[in-house]
């Protein structure tokens, strides 16, 4: 499991300039992994309940699927991306190009 999140964590900053800040963490918003400046830990509870919150828009009754929708916020100067990827919740902070 750690070396699956370096390897997220790593493939995010390497391919996109833009992000400045990563969090990873468990579906109940235990964080894994933080890289980047000024995050705090907190974002990590944050994050993962955007996830949650954003899945039960998405829920059908009585269906087996699963959707794992893409949270955007957006900022002035900054877009955080929520996703649930596999079993983790990975929040990418990037800086917002105007």
């Amino acid at each position: 499991m750690e070396a699956e999140i370096d390897h997220i964590l790593e493939s995010l900053s390497e391919n996109d300039r833009s992000v400045f800040g990563v969090v990873v963490t468990d579906e109940s918003g235990l964080c894994l992994a933080i890289r980047g400046d000024n995050i705090p830990e907190e974002a990590g509870g944050l994050v993962a309940a955007i996830a949650n919150r954003s899945e039960s828009f998405l829920q059908q009754p009585n269906a087996d699927i699963v959707y794992s929708p893409v949270a955007q916020i957006e900022a002035e100067d900054m877009v955080i991306t929520v996703r649930r990827i596999d079993t983790v919740v990975v929040g990418i902070f990037k800086h917002r190009h105007t």
